[in-house]
């Protein structure tokens, strides 16, 4: 404790200030009405109880334990048992992977309450779900003072001294809230906003700006090392601890990829249930809303492959020239040893191609479908839409390795977001959004004209060299198209309208997010700037928005947030992959010879499997075989496989067969997540 600051007479009071101020802030979140956020105890006493009550559909484990010694619960549902449930498909629910979003948690109690209420939605399915995947983070949603974190309690020497978690943020103010802290510095980045002082931007140095403040988290420097808050409680960002692109340059990411029991533990569940058909992932990212985007680095591009030259010469490819995958695939067969077949995952290691990092097209086509349905049952249910772009996605999260490497269909939910500001109409900029760009003709693009091209590329926020003119030519030419322009100007940060910034000016989300504390929150979601006595900085202001205030709403509207939602999910959750057994067709050839032809059909959106499973070949193929006495294969094995079968498709298995006498044939198709089927086929006699 600090005796420099004059602290230690006033720490009484301080505490009591801070307690005050907490109930304050409680009062925001959890209203008089009895509207309430859980904590992980109190959702794991529902559980429980729920447990006893639905035992025969229900089971309840711990999928591990916290650094913090806190559960992690594991919710399993279906039909006559949930011992039974390794046999049929079935979805995985994760909320709340860095346990800051218990806005999250609750959808997924919802969602669990729903479906015990309502048996046909596990008839045929099984469910499990993990409603706080890191409940250490999810209880500071309830400490105080109130801090945004995202860090499990794992003790954690981030400054690299012999102490552990020394140095936590220090509420400054006294008003149970860990919010900024600015000090005024000749060396500062940061400026107040014209006309908006609450809100900061950085000086732009080009243009002859200097700033005035540095921005930090509130506190002291406790351990008397020149930092501040570098060494607070915790921890391990569980959200961001799964394989695929780990972070390790973060060191709140993890040691290694599923250092932490919470995620090693789903990382050893999912890869031993197979049966597992689609994940989903409750959070701060939708892939319902937005397709999960491509633009990371390092990703090769399937349909545009160079092949080096130790090998074009030595099969038959040009080195000046590219080659889609399946061009590749089929010269390659060639070559291959008899009975060999390559795959796509086999010629990419051979040629050195390296990982995949960004969504294949493919899949991209059912993420797209899965976009309009998702807006269209929002249409239904009459709410609204208007948002701001989600969170994008981050290296290492548990939605991106079940996609990649788990070769899964993977979705995302969030369920509340700060109301967007409804644009000015007079900009040419609100009659050209980055969705009706990509949708809209070249004809019609071009047809705007120079003047609104122009206007829209600067509203955009297009680099300056792309004029209107250059644009069009590029797109007269055949070098640019709209849907590509679309692209290119998301990924550099286009479309000002959403989520760019002006010039000078504050960012919208942050425009939105104090527009929303001030008209809905009585002004409660932002502490006002005030002069604190810093021990080292002297006077400083301390303020800026509340802690998780732009990713939950008050506890008061979560049931009128989530009811409408939830519903989306079963409908997600009915575009799975469904297979079946078609039909199946005998063809008499005489001299005791037939042919055997079965069509397997998926009846489902999705593919089986994705394209990304079948690049990565997690997945296993479809299995369909024949069971009988008597049954002689000439053309084909009794145990054929499919590699794959698009959504709302038929693949065909077919065999020559000999048989003595007649025969009960019995079809059976099975695979990894997208159900079985039996059939039976008499052939001799009478077929």
């Amino acid at each position: 404790m600090k005796t420099n600051f004059g602290l230690v007479s006033w720490q009484g009071l301080r505490k009591l200030l801070c307690f005050t101020a907490a109930l304050m802030f409680i009062s925001y979140f959890l209203p008089a009405q009895g509207a309430n956020y859980q904590t992980p105890k109190q959702m794991g006493e529902w559980l429980h109880s729920q447990q006893k009550s639905h035992g025969k559909v229900m089971t309840l484990e711990v999928l591990s334990s916290t650094p913090g010694k806190e559960p992690v619960y594991l919710v399993k549902i279906g039909q006559s048992g949930t011992e039974k449930m390794d046999h049929r498909p079935a979805i995985l629910v994760v909320a709340n992977p860095s346990g800051h979003m218990p806005i999250a948690s609750e959808a997924a109690i919802l969602l669990i309450e729903r479906l015990l209420a309502d048996p046909g939605q596990y008839k045929d399915i099984g469910w499990y779900l993990v409603p706080s995947l890191s409940p250490d983070a999810h209880k500071r949603f309830f400490s105080s003072p109130k801090v945004n974190s995202r860090l499990n309690g794992r003790k954690v020497n981030d400054d690299r001294d012999d102490q552990e978690g020394e140095d936590p943020p220090d509420d400054l103010n006294g008003d149970g809230l860990i919010t900024w802290m600015r000090v005024a510095d000749p060396q500062g980045e940061w400026l107040p906003i014209d006309g908006e002082p609450r809100l900061m931007r950085r000086a732009d140095h080009l243009k002859g700006e200097r700033g005035l403040y540095k921005l930090s988290e509130e506190g002291f420097d406790n351990d008397d090392d020149g930092q501040t808050n570098e060494d607070g409680p915790g921890g391990v960002d569980v959200g961001i601890n799964f394989p695929h692109l780990f972070p390790a340059e973060k060191p709140e990411a993890g040691e290694w990829p599923g250092s932490e029991t919470e995620s090693f533990n789903l990382i050893r569940f999912v890869a031993a249930h197979r049966e597992i058909a689609m994940t989903l992932v409750l959070g701060e990212t939708n892939f319902c809303f937005q397709p999960p985007q491509g633009g990371r680095r390092g990703s090769v591009d399937f349909s545009k492959i160079t092949v080096p030259e130790r090998f074009a010469s030595r099969f038959g490819f040009e080195t000046d020239r590219t080659y889609s995958m399946q061009e590749i695939m089929v010269e390659a067969q060639k070559m291959a040893p008899p009975g060999m077949e390559l795959t796509e995952a086999m010629v990419a290691s051979f040629l050195g191609l390296g990982a995949v990092v960004n969504p294949l097209p493919e899949d991209l086509k059912f993420y797209d479908e899965v976009s309009k349905q998702y807006k269209e049952y929002f249409k239904k249910v009459k709410l609204p839409l208007e948002r701001f772009d989600p969170v994008r996605d981050r290296d290492g999260s548990l939605e991106l390795w079940s996609y990649y490497h788990m070769g899964l269909p993977s979705f995302s939910l969030d369920f509340w977001w700060v109301p967007k500001p409804e644009k000015k109409k007079d900009s040419v900029s609100e009659t050209i959004t980055m969705k009706q760009l990509a949708d809209m003709s070249n004809e019609d693009f071009l047809a705007l004209g120079e003047e609104k091209i122009d206007t829209f590329l600067k509203n955009s926020g297009a680099p300056k060299q792309f004029g209107a003119a250059m644009v069009m030519k590029m797109v007269k030419d055949g070098q640019m198209n709209t849907k590509r322009m679309a692209e290119m100007m998301k990924q550099m940060g286009g479309d000002k309208g959403d989520a760019g910034k002006e010039e000078g000016k504050a960012d919208p989300r942050e425009e939105a997010l104090l527009k929303y504390s001030d008209e809905k929150l009585d002004k409660k979601g932002f502490v006002a700037w005030k002069k604190v006595k810093h021990p080292v900085h002297g006077d400083v202001d301390v303020g800026g928005f509340v802690p998780y205030i732009n990713q939950n709403p008050p506890a008061e509207q979560i049931k009128t947030i989530l009811d409408p939602q939830i519903p989306w999910i079963f409908e997600l959750a009915s575009n799975r992959a469904r297979l079946s057994i078609h039909s199946s067709k005998v063809k008499e050839l005489g001299a005791g010879l037939y042919r055997l032809s079965v069509w397997v059909e998926n009846t489902g959106l999705l593919p089986y499997p994705t394209a990304m499973g079948k690049r990565n070949e997690r997945t296993a193929p479809v299995v369909v075989s024949l069971e009988g006495e008597g049954i002689e294969c000439l053309s084909g094995k009794k145990r054929e496989l499919i590699s794959s079968v698009g959504g709302h498709s038929v693949a065909k298995a077919e065999w020559l067969i000999r048989v003595k006498n007649p025969v009960s044939i019995r079809i059976r198709m099975t695979s990894n997540y997208a159900g079985s089927d039996l059939k039976t086929v008499r052939i001799g006699g009478d077929v």
